[in-house]
């Protein structure tokens, strides 16, 4: 037996066992073997001539023919922990591998395809092991399940807790402007409708997009692309932040709906639209990435930079003019971007603690030998060169399919925000026209019905928010895997634990609104149409949570256009309907038009969720009965406690008295509800993210 064929044998009948023991330095060493010949410069091109290469790789592939199968690629650093077993049985450290079927004689002859995968290779070995486990999380069946309450509870915190500091703040700054807080309160309102549009516009949807498509690139493992895409998206994000920041400072004056008292409070918000679109980026890199901490550590530090200066500001401009409360209203409205550069400092400490993660190409391989990064680097750096150019076309036409995907997520995302901005824009001109009113006393109006009930309302809706912004990428995952099944178990989950925690959320604010509202708000002859307003706004949270709960859903799904035709209905009704409402009920007749038009528009979304992928509320009617009972119980004993506190042992018009009052009945309510859901079983399936194991519907 020749030497070859006896080599050939051998390899026939240890090739599953090489390819078990194949290890990241020997893989490296490999493809470092067949790079050496072009690391020696521009000449080694010209090597061998065409027939001797044809000749040389006819020769391999004659030899390693019964080798070509699959090997494994490392995808992280093995644990330590791991050192010990392989001792223990002899065999070599390795992590978690992906199978890939790749020819290993064609290597020599593809020169890209080689630098692509040594590539891949050296950015894989420089990554530590939770940054692989990251980047694999939504691939693995399991890790959706996982991911989703992670990415649920840090996007919740961040919600909550910068949606709680924007409402806590209300009290000192209300105490500060006196007889002028409902004015001051309705003025900054009326500054922040219009920025938060502009913001949408300006950012159109790209985080939620960026989070979308970079779970489709890490699930193809395409590094180049992800790159690509978050230079695009940073470069872009610089341009439209100028172009909107100016726009805004320019046209304020038409935007001010004739109050010349909004021209400064819009002024004061450009340098925030500056800054917002890059901020919002990065953020949908991070959440991309499946790293919600960061972004939700990103929105806390805002708000608590946001609120530092507000008050601070505040306190020096009426300390100076206790007339000025239109200079303290511009400040606090400045202050957005004091916070926004709170956010971009925790996001700058995110990029360089995630380097590798988001660029693992730039951060190198630990522990490598710097003469041997020099000399592969040359020729690395000459095939990554290669590479870039062949990926630009494809990184422009991932640009444009963003911008195609990202208008609906600009629509959705500021959807409410349109529904304040008609609010608003017709509040005013029609008021006056029906009643004759004046402008201070519609000032007044317009926040007891939309500024006031907005600050605390928005902390319900966060949650549904929270949730559909972390289950966008895992469904965008699912989907592009073709796996339907899980998908469709994905999407009742999220609709399982929304309404586990929707429903108490809003009823319990209903059962508390008369102690809630006077403790936050002004105590004066406008308190009792100001806690009715309240009630009604809690009862919206539930149609405006899940309106954007399902949108973000199934645009997560490609299914924008249902999604848009869905609001074009709702939206319409709502300025159909709501110039007669206004002159039947003022006020609350916006509300009420608001909740028609949100309500038809989630209808609508609601029987395309069931006809297309079989989900409905009916789909989890067991948990939807349970949780009314337990909701309804805890409102009754909430509203209840707050009753008898404020008639028996507490002052009811006073702020301490309202705050205690507010926090017996959250606490008996909050007692009510944990011992009910836990009799019902509905504890475990708020603690296993909306999952009843073994159960496919109810």
């Amino acid at each position: 037996m020749t030497h070859d064929s006896k080599r050939q044998g051998d390899l026939s009948k240890d090739s599953q066992r090489a390819e078990d023991y194949l290890t990241a330095d020997e893989l490296l060493a490999k493809l470092e073997g067949n790079l050496r010949p072009r690391s020696r410069g521009k000449k080694a091109k010209s090597f061998w001539s065409a027939n001797q290469k044809k000749e040389a790789n006819n020769k391999q592939k004659q030899q390693r023919q019964a080798a070509t199968s699959k090997f494994k690629r490392p995808a992280g650093v093995a644990h330590l922990d791991n050192s010990s077993q392989a001792k223990a049985t002899d065999q070599p450290v390795v992590s978690d591998w992906k199978e890939q079927k790749v020819d290993l004689s064609t290597l020599a002859d593809q020169e890209v395809d080689v630098s692509a995968l040594a590539d891949q290779t050296v950015a894989n070995l420089g990554q530590s092991a939770s940054d692989g486990q990251a980047i694999d999380q939504s691939q693995n069946a399991h890790a959706g399940d996982n991911a989703l309450v992670k990415g649920s509870f840090w996007l919740s915190l961040g919600n909550i807790v910068s949606r709680l500091l924007g409402a806590v703040y209300i009290l000192p700054w209300l105490a500060m402007l006196g007889a002028a807080a409902n004015q001051g309160n309705a003025l900054f309102s009326q500054g922040y409708n219009i920025y938060a549009i502009l913001l949408s516009i300006a950012t159109f949807g790209f985080p939620s997009a960026i989070s979308k498509v970079m779970a489709q690139l890490i699930a193809k493992k395409d590094q180049a692309g992800l790159w690509s895409l978050t230079k695009k998206s940073l470069q872009i994000g610089l341009v439209l932040g100028l172009v909107f920041s100016l726009l805004l400072y320019v046209a304020a004056p038409w935007l001010s709906n004739g109050n010349a008292e909004v021209v400064p409070v819009l002024h004061s918000l450009a340098p925030a639209v500056l800054v917002f679109p890059v901020m919002s980026m990065i953020r949908g890199i991070f959440q991309g990435h499946q790293l919600m901490h960061i972004s939700a550590l990103s929105d806390i530090l805002e708000q608590v930079g946001r609120v530092i200066y507000l008050l601070a500001a505040t306190w020096l401009v009426l300390s100076h003019d206790s007339s000025n409360w239109t200079g303290a209203v511009v400040q606090s409205t400045f202050a957005a971007f004091i916070g926004a550069l709170f956010s971009l400092a925790v996001l700058c400490y995110g990029w360089v603690r995630y380097a590798r993660l988001i660029h693992p190409a730039a951060s190198g391989v630990p522990g490598q030998n710097l003469n041997d990064s020099n000399s592969q680097a040359t020729t690395l750096s000459r095939h990554r060169h290669v590479d870039q150019q062949a990926t630009g076309s494809r990184t422009l036409a991932m640009v444009g399919n963003i911008l195609k995907e990202s208008w609906p997520f600009v629509v959705i995302g500021s959807s409410t925000n349109l529904f304040l901005f008609v609010d608003q824009y017709t509040f005013f001109p029609l008021m006056k026209a029906f009643f004759h009113t004046s402008l201070s006393e519609l000032q007044i109006q317009f926040a007891l019905f939309s500024a006031n009930p907005n600050k605390l309302v928005m902390i319900v809706i966060s949650f549904a928010t929270s949730i559909a912004a972390t289950a966008l990428p895992i469904l965008a995952a699912k989907k592009a895997e073709g796996n339907f099944t899980e998908l469709r178990t994905q999407l009742i989950a999220v609709l399982r634990l929304t309404s586990l925690v929707l429903i108490p959320a809003a009823l319990g604010m209903y059962a508390v609104a008369g102690p809630l509202y006077r403790f936050f708000y002004p105590i004066d002859h406008t308190v009792q149409e100001g806690v009715y307003l309240l009630q009604f706004s809690a009862i919206l949270t539930i149609i405006m949570s899940l309106f954007m709960l399902l949108a973000f859903v199934l645009q997560a799904l490609s299914h924008g256009r249902e999604v848009m035709r869905a609001f074009g209905w709702g939206f319409l009704i709502k300025l159909i309907i709501q110039a007669p409402l206004l002159y039947f009920f003022q006020g609350m007749g916006a509300l009420i038009a608001t909740a028609i038009g949100l309500g038809w528009s989630l209808g609508l979304m609601l029987r395309f969720l069931k006809n297309n992928y079989h989900v409905s509320f009916a789909t989890i009617h067991g948990t939807l009965l349970k949780t009314y009972l337990a909701s309804i119980a805890m409102a009754l004993v909430a509203y209840l406690v707050a009753w008898l506190s404020e008639t028996y042992l507490l002052a009811a018009d006073s702020k301490v008295g309202a705050g205690l009052s507010t926090g017996l009945a959250v606490l008996a309510g909050l007692v009510v509800l944990l011992v009910l859901y836990r009799r019902f079983g509905l504890l475990k399936q708020v603690l296993s993210r909306g999952q009843r194991p073994n159960t496919k519907s109810e």
